[in-house]
């Protein structure tokens, strides 16, 4: 009978360590599921880069030179365009009296002007496109790499870009934009 007594005595202490060890294991499961979930999941997030390229600092910078080189050469151009207007005022009224030689050297004078101020436009149309290019592309690199080290960093497995056009229609902003974020982080770096 004694020994009845102990096996009814021990069964709570039994039963209190099971349900003590089963407890344990429930929350290593469940500290084991959130930090799966945190760090195999993939972790994204989008930067508006119109906005993107207004509020970085180097972007703006080349669109003042730019515009600076784009002044200056349709400077050039009006310069050109009325010395042509004048030409062509000169010409008119020596062009009623002219004999049909004269007419025709007239003509091809004025011809060679105007292909020259098309000419000229042209050229400097490509000049201003290659000068973007060329120096976007400086800050394009500087924004990739920066984005790159910052995806890693916060664990980002997907970092999205949007355009006009683009393929993102909505993001939650306050969830998923960074756009500010990289802006700042940009503007603080290449000072």
């Amino acid at each position: 009978m004694l020994k009845e007594k102990n096996d009814v005595i021990r069964r709570p202490k039994i039963t209190n360590f099971v349900s003590f060890l089963l407890s344990v294991i429930a929350l290593v499961i469940g500290f084991v599921s959130v930090i799966a979930f945190e760090f195999l999941t993939p972790r994204f997030a989008y930067l508006d880069t119109g906005r993107l390229m207004v509020g970085f600092s180097d972007a703006s910078n080349v669109d003042k030179e730019i515009k600076v080189e784009d002044d200056a050469w349709h400077a050039q151009l009006k310069v050109l365009a009325d010395s042509l207007n004048k030409q062509m005022m000169t010409m008119s009224k020596e062009y009623n009296t002219a004999a049909p030689a004269k007419k025709k050297e007239l003509q091809d004078m004025l011809s060679a002007r105007n292909q020259q101020v098309n000419n000229f436009r042209e050229a400097n149309v490509q000049k201003i496109e290659q000068l973007r290019e060329t120096k976007m592309q400086a800050v394009y690199d500087k924004v990739n790499v920066y984005l790159k080290e910052y995806g890693k960093k916060h664990h980002y497995g997907i970092i999205f870009g949007t355009a006009a056009g683009g393929s993102i229609v909505y993001g939650d902003e306050g969830r998923y934009d960074i756009t500010e974020e990289i802006i700042k982080g940009l503007n603080e770096r290449y000072k």
